[in-house]
């Protein structure tokens, strides 16, 4: 009776032990993703019109941003785009939605699985990227398509190596 107690007792010190460890680890590696995104909501705050974020996300062009979703004082919706100590900001109401983009997609292909859409920038322009998947006879295939950020118009595709 005395082994079993003790073997419970060393078995949940083990895995709490672990745990810890493992959370302490993952907390660690993400600390520097999530400084730079409060550094770029913070930029956001105080160079632009920015008073509500509600989403934050990564975008590797040109240059690494940080790209800011949110609302301005008047409640209205703007995106950020944030590189370092720039700033440059876009009302959504001048521009096409994700939902255009997502809907322009479908009809180019309704069986292409969307990954991602989300506001970028490449070479100066400012867009929305698409990342989808899409099966072809030969495996599935991964692309890229760029549309202009303002009117939604095609840029160009970037299509990778087949997986």
């Amino acid at each position: 009776m005395m082994t079993w107690k003790r073997n419970l007792i060393i078995t949940v010190f083990i895995l709490g032990t672990l745990i810890f460890v493992l959370s302490r680890f993952y907390i660690n590696v993400q600390s520097e993703y999530w400084s730079e995104e409060s550094k770029a909501v913070q930029t956001a705050y105080a160079k632009s019109a920015l008073k509500k974020a509600s989403k934050v996300e990564a975008f590797y062009g040109d240059k690494p941003l940080q790209i800011i979703s949110g609302e301005d004082e008047n409640g209205e919706q703007i995106f950020v785009w944030v590189a370092g100590e720039e700033v440059h900001v876009e009302k959504a109401a001048d521009a096409a939605s994700e939902q255009q983009i997502r809907d322009t997609m479908k009809q180019k292909d309704p069986a292409l699985e969307l990954m991602r859409v989300m506001p970028g920038l490449i070479e100066g322009k400012y867009v929305w990227e698409v990342f989808y998947k899409k099966k072809e006879a030969s495996g599935t295939r991964y692309y890229y398509d760029y549309y202009h950020f303002h009117d939604g118009s095609f840029i160009d595709t970037y299509r990778l190596s087949l997986q």
